[in-house]
């Protein structure tokens, strides 16, 4: 008897087992089977960022001969796709992921541009708010800080490094401007004030920089980025003892920034 009821026992797990192997090979065969139903694009397009929409990415899953929708599930890579993704000039970063219903989502945060640099040729690129270099669309033309004057570096020589790999590297520093420009652009754009301001940036025959203001005619030789925020403080109190008192503020050409403790001011 006893041993009856141990053949029974045995008999009754193998066939839960049997039972669930075969739901799990059904389940798995219809995972297999199952097309990709939709695919769901989000950009962001905060601080007006237009460079690419939803379209875009759609399109460049296109180009690349993977349709998505009516793939099969199983067929889909979704690491290859976000590889692909961000290796656009205009993607920051992209997050791909595939729910359990046949839905793919795809999560795009574009970059940022925070100055537009021309250098002396005309050649023209961006740096985005993580210091790297970002080339100009043929779509959209972000409104930024612009830097001109005496700049050399064309992007071509310079889009491989960021600002700061730029600005920790002695021999690089010593020949490129993009690690000031990179933290000028920062301060510049975290400031309400300042932002609203300064529109451009101009390296003189000097190599000094010269900040260019929405209103008067004034140039503001800054030189470089040493004690960035001490020359600030100095600009905006020229401005409020300037606009505070009549006639004061059309007195001078020129507005020195680079001497410690002083602006030294050239009259008309």
């Amino acid at each position: 008897m006893q041993k009856v009821k141990k053949i029974a026992f045995i008999t009754f797990w193998l066939l839960i087992v049997s039972g669930l192997l075969i739901s799990l090979g059904f389940v798995n065969k219809e995972q297999e089977a199952m097309l990709c139903k939709k695919l769901d694009v989000t950009v962001n397009q905060d601080n007006d960022l237009y460079f690419l929409d939803k379209i875009d990415i759609t399109q460049i899953l296109k180009d690349r001969g993977d349709s998505i929708v009516n793939q099969p599930k199983h067929t889909i890579d979704v690491a290859d796709i976000e590889r692909t993704l961000n290796s656009h000039a205009a993607i920051a970063s992209t997050e791909v992921s595939m729910s359990i219903d046949g839905v793919v989502k795809v999560n795009v945060k574009q970059r940022n541009p925070i100055i537009r640099v021309i250098n002396n040729d005309g050649d023209s690129y961006y740096l985005d708010d993580e210091g790297k270099l970002m080339p100009l669309s043929d779509k959209y033309t972000m409104k930024v800080l612009v830097a001109n004057g005496n700049i050399s570096e064309p992007y071509s020589k310079r889009y491989m490094y960021s600002a700061e790999t730029i600005g920790n590297d002695s021999a690089l520093a010593a020949v490129s401007k993009l690690d000031e420009l990179f933290a000028m652009a920062r301060f510049i754009n975290a400031d309400p004030f300042w932002k609203a301001q300064i529109h451009q940036i101009y390296y003189n025959q000097e190599n000094d920089m010269e900040v260019v203001p929405m209103i008067g005619d004034q140039k503001i030789i800054f030189g470089d980025t040493t004690a960035m925020e001490e020359k600030f403080n100095k600009l905006l109190t020229f401005y409020q003892q300037g606009l505070s008192t009549t006639g004061w503020w059309y007195k001078y050409s020129t507005i020195n920034l680079k001497f410690r403790n002083q602006i030294v001011c050239t009259k008309k």
